[in-house]
């Protein structure tokens, strides 16, 4: 200790000795701690007092020397903030009292003043606000504000970390009624939006982002507000009262659809709305989807069809045809379905579902009256069948079922033999509309 405090008291007569001699060199001199060599002084000596006490972890001796150096040379060093947070950090931490805190924010705030990035402390404030705020809840709004500050007025600005803590700040206020469910919405909307511009201005954080935005839909999904019964009377007037507005249309579009209340009226009207002022792929699949779940099906294949026209992306092309496909499968458009299944594989070869849909059209269809060539469908059926679970593993079982059912209605050797086939594994035509080369097989 007597070692110390000699240590202590040299500084601070060098420090002396210092600022004496600029004095006496300079007419006009400009105090970096003070307006006056006096000033500069004290400043020197509370920084090596509270300093020493600092670096022996006695922290209720250090803070009165801290305390002057903070009030009266804040431009000093910037240490004064670093030590001073590391000091109440542990002071709250011995009593829970939340007096300091507030002096915890004090001295970001006077850190951001003097040493600049305000940005940075700001967030810092909002994550500690929200550390806090397990045992003070009233510090979550405060940290909610923070961030939500950002978010509307500076989304660049906004950090990563930022954008989870407040998903978790929405759900929370929320849940104990200080939020609203439109605030939830509202607030989940514009964290995906801000995600998505951070991804799009950084794509090497594209990775972090997404696995945020997984968070952020978990949360979302969790806090029960996402249902068609609570969103379809918020938006319903707003969509009314703003039919052309683009930004709003798409948010109502994007969780609806989350929301898979894609069978509303709203939805429906939301889509047609963008359609008309912004004629993309994802409109006018909307579109088609709704024109389905309301039987109107002429107009939904003629949106599918421009939805493929003016996609760009070959697996999305790829995937919109395998919509399109399946509808007319269901519709029992055969030519159709296996017309527009190839096309799926045309800009995707490795479509597992197309050739599926393929398989299952031709296993429904009939050639005409000639029952053996009725059952040599089923040989190229039983091709694009286990062409599909070759590709895509998960359509296995379903593929598997339909190989059965195909298999067991092959022609058997007698009947083939009738009409000039004898040997298993030959080359044949399947004739109709068909038009495939395929093999023989025989019922076993």
């Amino acid at each position: 200790m007597k070692a110390t405090l000699h240590r202590i008291i040299t500084l601070t007569f060098l420090a002396a000795m210092t600022f004496t001699s600029v004095s006496a060199q300079n007419t006009k001199p400009t105090w970096k701690f003070g307006a006056t060599p006096e000033d500069s002084l004290a400043c020197v000596r509370n920084q090596t007092l509270y300093f020493g006490y600092y670096e022996q972890k006695n922290y209720d001796m250090s803070v009165p020397f801290w305390r002057q150096n903070f009030n009266e040379c804040p431009a000093s060093s910037e240490n004064i903030y670093i030590r001073g947070q590391v000091m109440f950090t542990h002071f709250y931490d011995q009593t829970k009292d939340k007096g300091y805190i507030d002096t915890l924010m004090l001295i970001l705030d006077r850190r951001a003043e003097y040493y600049g990035n305000k940005t940075t402390y700001d967030h810092r404030k909002a994550y500690m606000l929200q550390g806090y705020s397990d045992k003070h809840p009233e510090l979550r709004m405060e940290s909610y504000k923070i961030i939500d500050y950002y978010l509307k007025n500076h989304p660049e600005q906004v950090e990563v970390s930022a954008i989870g803590a407040q998903i978790v700040n929405t759900v929370n206020l929320y849940n104990s009624k200080q939020l609203t469910q439109e605030d939830v919405i509202n607030d989940y909307s514009l964290l995906i939006e801000v995600a998505d511009k951070l991804i799009a201005a950084n794509p090497a954080s594209a990775g972090q982002l997404v696995d945020l935005k997984t968070f952020v839909d978990n949360l979302f999904r969790q806090s029960g507000v996402a249902t068609c019964d609570n969103l379809i009377p918020l938006f319903t007037p707003q969509v009314k009262a703003r039919p052309q507005d683009p930004e709003l249309l798409k948010k109502v579009l994007g969780l609806l659809d989350y929301a898979k209340c894609t069978n509303s009226e709203l939805y429906y009207t939301s889509a047609e709305n963008l359609y008309k002022i912004e004629k993309s792929a994802n409109a006018a699949y909307s579109l088609a989807t709704m024109n389905i779940a309301k039987k109107n099906y002429t107009e939904a294949e003629q949106y599918f069809l421009e939805a493929v026209e003016m996609e760009t992306d070959p697996m999305n092309k790829s995937n919109y045809l395998n919509m399109l496909a399946t509808f007319e499968l269901q519709n029992s458009n055969y030519v159709k379905a296996r017309d527009f299944a190839k096309q799926a594989i045309e800009y995707n070869p490795n479509n597992g579902a197309a050739h599926l849909i393929i398989g299952t059209a031709y296993a429904s269809t009939r050639l005409g009256d000639d029952e053996f060539e009725n059952k040599t469908v089923f040989w190229i059926a039983v091709d694009y069948l286990a062409k599909a679970k070759s590709l895509d593993p998960q359509l296995a079982e379903k593929a598997n079922e339909s190989i059965e059912v195909c298999s067991a209605n092959f022609p058997k050797k007698d009947e083939a033999f009738f009409v000039g086939i004898y040997d298993e594994g030959a080359p044949y035509t399947v004739k109709g509309w068909i038009q495939e080369r395929t093999t023989v097989r025989f019922r076993k």
